[in-house]
């Protein structure tokens, strides 16, 4: 486990530990070479092949709302993935003060779609997978970045077995449960979830956790925002939106008529 104060390949200075997962942790670093500042996640060796993974499957990747990742280092009982230093927080802890508006949910659902809809496009199509609060960052900016591509994978047509249990309970599709194969809709699916938890305050990974539309969380919340997370969050996958161009037009939409306080037409 490295430790604040050392220097990692004589190049890599630990300044602070910055997050904590179940086999990983991200440390601030500074790069003594270029006085720059980088992320570093360390991983447990005997988590390797999935970090290795991680690491082809994101450096095949540029988009400005995903990491770079621009260095690999390995040590007896540890792997450290040297990638972008984003400045800024998860969702996780602004929902601490609780629900956030729907007009800031909008906005950065609709930066989600743009990353989402990238991953969708590549050949083969990339299938996040494990969107929620906790993967979500936001700059000062209000520039929002997708980490932790951990569970992401290819999508090849027809594969069932490379669709696992996987994904956070609560936010994961009925499809994540393996029984079918996760598509695009699947990534749909969750990012309504995440919309959802960031308008209600709601958590929905507790075990009694039941789905509930947001205005039964909330009546003052608006109808329209509820017609859209409910057309996310269908359990028939063939009843969501069947791409993120689809659920960014809705939000487009949704936003535009809340400046100008005119009705709009839903995408259909």
């Amino acid at each position: 486990m490295a430790k604040k104060g050392e220097v990692l390949d004589g190049r890599y200075e630990i300044l602070a530990l910055v997050g904590k997962g179940d086999f990983s942790q991200t440390w601030l670093a500074l790069d003594k070479r270029l006085n720059k500042p980088w992320a570093i996640k360390e991983f447990e060796k005997r988590v390797s092949d999935s970090v290795l993974a991680e690491c082809d499957l994101m450096n095949m990747l540029n988009h400005s709302g995903i990491p770079h990742i621009v260095d690999k280092l390995e040590r007896e009982n540890s792997i450290y993935i040297v990638m972008d230093y984003i400045e800024g927080d998860v969702l996780t802890n602004l929902l601490k003060s609780g629900p956030q508006s729907e007009e800031s949910v909008m906005e950065w659902a609709k930066q989600l779609c743009d990353i989402l809809a990238y991953l969708h496009r590549q050949t083969p199509p990339i299938i996040y997978r494990d969107m929620k609060p906790a993967n979500i960052m936001l700059t000062p900016e209000g520039e929002i970045k997708l980490i932790d591509f951990g569970i992401a994978r290819q999508y090849k047509e027809g594969k069932l077995a490379d669709t696992m249990v996987l994904g956070t309970p609560g936010y994961a599709s009925p499809e994540h449960m393996g029984s079918r194969q996760t598509d695009a809709r699947s990534d749909i699916f969750t990012l309504g979830m995440t919309m959802h938890h960031l308008i209600t305050g709601v958590d929905p990974r507790p075990a009694d956790y039941r789905y509930a539309p947001i205005r039964q969380w909330n009546s003052k919340l608006s109808k329209s925002m509820e017609a859209i997370i409910d057309k996310c969050t269908a359990v028939r996958p063939e009843d969501r939106y069947q791409n993120c161009k689809e659920l960014r037009y809705d939000l487009e939409q949704e936003i535009v008529k809340r400046k100008k306080g005119k009705k709009v037409s839903f995408f259909r």
